[in-house]
C-alpha cells in the first residue's frame, strides 16, 4: 500500500486535497471538533465515495507533526477497503455489528490480510473494542486504532456523535499485521502485583489495592507525595496483567478518599503493577525491527500514539527524532489519540498500529 499526504495549517480542506489523486481511502484529522463537519463534508465533495473517516487530533505525516489546522492520509495501491461506523458506541454498539460483518464481506475477508482501523468518541472506548474485537478476532483478523479527542467522529462524509468509525482494510498483495508499543517495564527485581479490592469502572475510579486506598499504595511504593500523582504516570502509570501481556492504565487524579481516577477502567480482582519507563529509544527500534522481521519490509505504518506519549517525547526532546526514525523505515502517519486500541484491549500510553506489507 502507499500513502499520499495532504494538510493545511490553516484548515483549508482544498489546500489539503491539491495533491491527491485517486484515493481508495481518506483518514484524516482536524485540530478542533467545530472544524470535523466541514471537513467530512468537503471531503465526500471532492471524492465521492471514496471511503473516509476522521477525528480530532494532534497529528503526523512523515516527519511531520500538525497540531493545527487539517492533516489528510490517502490510501491507495493494492488495497480494498470500507469506511461504516458503529453508533451509539458507549452504550450498545452491538446494534450495529452487520455493518462490520458486511464491510468484511464487501472486501473479502481473508486471515492474514484483514484488519480494521477504528476511531471513536471519547468515551465509547470500552463497548467500541469489545464489540469490534469480538467479531474480528473471532475470524483472526487485527484491530488497531484509538479515541478521537472529541464527542464526534466523521464517516463518509457524516458526523456522528458516541460513535466508533472504522476502515475495514484487505491487503491485496501482502499481509496486515497490528503491533502495540509498550516504553514501560515491570521494576527490576520484582514482580510484585496489587489485586483491585474495590474499584468502579463505570467512573474509571480504583478505590483500593489489597484493601488499602489505591492512592497510599502508590505514593507509599513510589515514595512521593500526594501532589506528584498525576503526573508521575509519564515514569509511572499502572500496568494491567492480563495472561502473559501487560496494558497500561494512566492516572487522571485522585479524590479526597484516597482513590486514584484513571483513563481506562480497572475492575474488581484484577492485578495491577506499577510500572517503570524503559529505553524508549530501544523500544521504538525494537518495534521497527520487528514489524520488519515479520513482513518482510512494511510499505506503510497507521498508528496512533497517546497524547501522554506524545508529551513525554516531546519534554524529553524525541518526538521528531521518533517521527524521523519511523519514516526512515516505511511511509508513516497517524494521529495523536486520548486512547489507544489494540486487538481485545483499551490501552493507554502506547502506540498502536497497522503495518502493511
Amino acid at each position: 500500500m502507499k500513502f499520499t499526504f495532504g494538510s493545511s495549517k490553516k484548515g483549508d480542506v482544498a489546500e489539503a486535497l491539491s495533491g491527491i489523486r485517486e484515493p481508495a481511502a481518506l483518514f484524516f484529522s482536524v485540530a478542533g471538533e467545530e472544524m470535523l463537519e466541514h471537513a467530512a463534508m468537503e471531503i465526500e465533495k471532492k471524492f465521492p465515495g471514496i471511503p473516509s473517516i476522521g477525528g480530532v487530533g494532534q497529528a503526523y505525516i512523515d516527519k511531520q507533526f500538525f497540531d493545527a489546522g487539517i492533516t489528510v492520509t490517502a490510501m491507495k495501491d493494492d488495497v480494498k477497503v470500507v469506511a461504516d461506523v458503529l453508533e451509539q458506541a458507549s452504550v450498545m454498539p452491538i446494534k450495529y455489528i452487520r455493518r462490520l460483518e458486511n464491510a468484511v464481506k464487501a472486501v473479502g475477508g481473508e486471515r492474514g490480510r484483514t484488519a480494521c482501523f477504528d476511531i471513536c468518541s471519547a468515551g465509547a472506548d470500552v463497548r467500541a473494542v469489545t464489540t469490534l474485537s469480538n467479531y474480528l478476532c473471532r475470524a483472526g483478523y487485527d484491530l488497531a486504532g484509538g479515541t478521537s479527542n472529541s464527542s464526534a467522529v466523521a464517516c463518509n462524509g457524516k458526523i456522528y456523535q458516541d460513535a466508533c468509525a472504522f476502515f475495514l482494510f484487505k491487503n491485496l498483495k501482502g499481509r496486515i499485521k497490528s503491533y502495540k508499543e509498550n516504553i514501560y517495564v515491570h521494576p527490576q527485581g520484582t514482580e510484585k502485583q496489587f489485586m483491585v479490592t474495590d474499584a468502579d469502572p463505570k467512573s474509571y475510579k480504583i478505590r483500593t489495592l489489597e484493601n488499602v486506598s489505591a492512592e497510599k499504595v502508590y505514593t507509599s511504593e513510589l515514595g512521593i507525595s500526594r501532589d506528584k500523582i498525576t503526573t508521575q504516570t509519564f515514569k509511572n502509570p499502572f500496568g494491567h496483567v492480563c495472561d502473559s501481556d501487560t496494558y497500561i492504565v494512566s492516572i487522571k487524579g485522585v479524590e479526597a478518599d484516597g482513590s486514584i481516577t484513571t483513563f481506562r477502567p480497572a475492575n474488581k480482582m484484577d492485578f495491577l503493577i506499577i510500572l517503570s519507563m524503559g529505553d524508549y529509544r530501544e523500544v521504538v527500534q525494537d518495534t521497527i525491527a520487528r514489524i520488519r522481521k515479520d513482513l518482510g519490509g512494511a510499505s506503510a505504518v497507521l498508528s496512533v500514539n497517546c497524547l501522554f506519549r506524545y508529551i513525554m517525547f516531546n519534554d524529553e526532546h524525541y518526538w521528531d527524532s521518533y517521527l524521523a526514525e519511523m519514516c526512515r523505515n516505511f511511509s508513516h502517519a497517524g494521529m495523536v489519540g486520548v486512547g489507544e486500541h489494540y486487538n481485545t484491549q483499551f490501552v493507554n500510553q502506547t502506540m498502536c498500529c497497522l503495518a502493511f506489507e
